[in-house]
């Protein structure tokens, strides 16, 4: 942990680029890799070099336990145990035999070995012809040291010497001088060839790791360096050129990210630019029919009466309506709208909308159905400004007569996680690829809506903010009446 903030804070002040991190990042992970297993290959080959050596040893010393135990059965104590003694130069004797054989064939392979070369020398302090390790001590079970002096066998190696007819009971130990250290002259050359292939190994396998990770840090940077590109294009406004998103990682998750983004800041720009123009439209329609009267009274083409005062006033009043609207709306978007949230019957919120409303509806057949329990916590201000606003929009796109009356059907739901509210009229309906935009501020259907009995087409946007905040969501479908179909859907809990 402690190392890669050392890391990251080196490569905060160098500001290399990613590339470049990314090479010295995998260079160092491998590098430690390579030198952790030159390591383990050190440590391993010197461990079971040094038991071959042992055991080489123990080998040679086979015939001198044989001996050993030999004299043992023949003096019944071990008195005879002194370097000076005739039985011990007997041990000495036999020692040397079995390490002057060994010498012998090892001379035998490394001739065969060497044969077109001319031999190594052999190690320091080493005399031709005689074996590394001539000399041989003896310890008691103690640990007493009865042949040999103690700065002698510091590197001693030492066999348990058991005496077979005292049931195997272990009597000392016999040591060979320097026996745990490697000093032939072919196991000293063999052990410094394999330090030197295992060193060439090592910068063979770093080499190759360099060469690899050049291209491979590329190959990784490629897509970022694309994708720096496309943002720059993003940063300046072009939205059109996507990336393909040919990837199955990360990366190519972001590539395609990164295309939705594009997209959405292109239908935000062309939403933003159509808002723009639809809110200019709708602002100077009003504000021409007001000038033109204005100037039209003011030149004495129109008559000053009570009846163009009129229209005037409904002009300014649909103008207010339209500011009042769009100022609603940026304040709910901001979430600056307060919403004092109580808990309140759904249903008699909408019966006292209808109630308003009644002298309007007599042209209508209205079905009100309700569950018990409809409750919600809710801003009852806001929700009679939702319910107003669909019975306003109703009553205004409904084809409805005194001898053909049109019908508005409305059910209201417990569920199990709330309360859903389905609200229908009859025809006129809309086209269904017109559904989803019917939400769109300022949108209006070619036929069903238009300025002079419509309204600014804001009252469905404000209508789906406050239900978005009461947790609510909302759609819209055809009606089986033959109108339009709202299915709202309150979460109680979230509520």
């Amino acid at each position: 942990m402690i190392l890669s903030q050392f890391f990251e804070e080196k490569m905060k002040i160098l500001r290399l680029p990613i590339r470049v991190k990314l090479l010295i990042m995998m260079l160092l992970a491998n590098t430690a890799l390579v030198l952790a297993i030159f390591l383990a290959n050190q440590f391993a080959f010197e461990k079971s070099f040094s038991q071959y050596i042992n055991s080489a040893a123990k080998a040679r010393l086979a015939p001198v336990i044989s001996v050993f135990q030999q004299t043992m059965d023949e003096q019944q104590d071990s008195d005879w145990i002194d370097r000076r003694s005739a039985h011990w130069k007997n041990l000495m004797r036999t020692y040397h035999q079995v390490s002057r054989s060994d010498l012998k064939d090892s001379s035998m392979r490394r001739e065969h070995q060497f044969a077109d070369d001319r031999p190594p020398r052999p190690p320091k302090g080493e005399r031709r012809g005689r074996p590394a390790s001539e000399k041989l001590f003896f310890k008691s079970i103690s640990g007493e040291l009865l042949v040999g002096r103690p700065v002698m066998v510091q590197n001693a190696l030492w066999v348990p010497v058991e005496w077979p007819e005292k049931g195997g009971r272990v009597v000392g130990y016999i040591g060979v001088e320097n026996g745990s250290l490697v000093k032939g002259k072919f196991e000293t050359l063999f052990a410094e060839q394999q330090r030197q292939q295992f060193a060439f190994i090592a910068v063979i396998a770093l080499v190759v790791t360099f060469l690899l990770s050049v291209p491979f840090s590329k190959y990784l940077v490629k897509p970022i360096l694309t994708l720096r590109q496309r943002t720059k294009s993003l940063t300046g406004g072009d939205f059109s050129v996507s990336i393909t998103a040919s990837r199955r990682d990360e990366l190519g998750q972001l590539e395609s990210d990164m295309n939705l983004l594009a997209k959405t800041l292109a239908d935000n720009l062309t939403a933003r630019q159509r808002w723009i123009a639809d809110i200019s439209h709708e602002l100077r329609t009003p504000i021409a029919v007001i000038k033109a009267e204005i100037e039209g009274m003011i030149d004495g083409v129109i008559a000053t009466d009570d009846a163009q005062l009129h229209s005037l006033h409904e002009e300014i009043v649909r103008l207010t309506k339209l500011v009042n609207d769009l100022h609603q709306l940026s304040m709910s978007d901001r979430g600056s709208l307060a919403y004092e949230k109580e808990k309140h019957n759904l249903p008699d919120v909408i019966e006292r909308s209808l109630e308003k409303r009644q002298l309007e509806l007599n042209n209508f057949v209205v079905s009100f159905n309700s569950s018990e329990n409809c409750n919600l916590f809710c801003d009852q201000h806001r929700m009679s400004q939702l319910f107003d606003n669909l019975l306003q929009n109703t009553l205004r796109y409904t084809d409805a007569k005194k001898d053909e009356k049109g019908k508005l059907s409305i059910d209201v739901w417990r569920t199990k996680d709330g309360v859903e509210v389905v609200w229908q009229d009859s025809s006129p309906s809309v086209a269904s690829e017109q559904l989803p935009q019917l939400f769109d501020r300022l949108y209006r259907t070619d036929d069903a809506r238009n300025r002079k009995t419509g309204g600014s087409g804001l009252g469905l946007a404000i209508c789906q903010n406050i239900i978005t905040a009461h947790n609510g969501t909302v759609s819209a479908e055809l009606s089986e009446l033959g109108g339009l179909k709202l299915v709202i859907d309150f979460k109680y809990k979230e509520n």
